[in-house]
């Protein structure tokens, strides 16, 4: 199954934005200089962002970044600088980043990181790899608050 089809067998369950423009994903590479993930960059072909709940621990997205804003706010929030080896891809909406860890080679797990005291020992796991992280899209967890 292709990571768009993984995505919209759930698309009824959290919030897909439209498609990123071929030419922004196809800039990403040059710009960033970074190899990002393929299902990244398929994921961004078939949702530009979007926001919904997970079943882990921050229990949602509320918004993953744009093809065209993530350069500028990996910049602007300066996270090669306070947590280097990481690369920010979208936020909770109550004060972390999701992240990829990319200390290692890929698959790069996708990890949250609170925005304030950003660093590499605060990273929490969210799903191992990209992948796994869309399929949790759109689902509750079943604990009690």
């Amino acid at each position: 199954m292709s990571i768009s089809e993984l995505a919209k067998a759930s698309a009824s369950t959290w919030m897909p934005a439209p498609p990123a423009p071929e030419a922004v994903v196809s800039a990403l590479r040059q710009t960033l200089g970074l190899d990002l993930p393929s299902d990244y960059l398929d994921f961004l072909r078939f949702s530009d962002g979007g926001c919904g709940d997970i079943p882990v621990d921050p229990w949602c997205f509320d918004s993953l970044w744009k093809a065209s804003e993530l350069a500028e706010f990996n910049r602007g929030y300066e996270v090669p600088i306070y947590c280097p080896g990481f690369f920010g891809i979208g936020s909770t909406g109550g004060g972390d980043m999701f992240a990829f860890d990319i200390r290692r080679a890929q698959p790069w797990p996708v990890v949250y990181i609170p925005f304030i005291g950003m660093e590499p020992d605060a990273a929490l796991l969210v799903a191992p790899d990209f992948r796994s992280f869309v399929a949790m899209f759109g689902q509750r967890a079943n604990h009690k608050t």
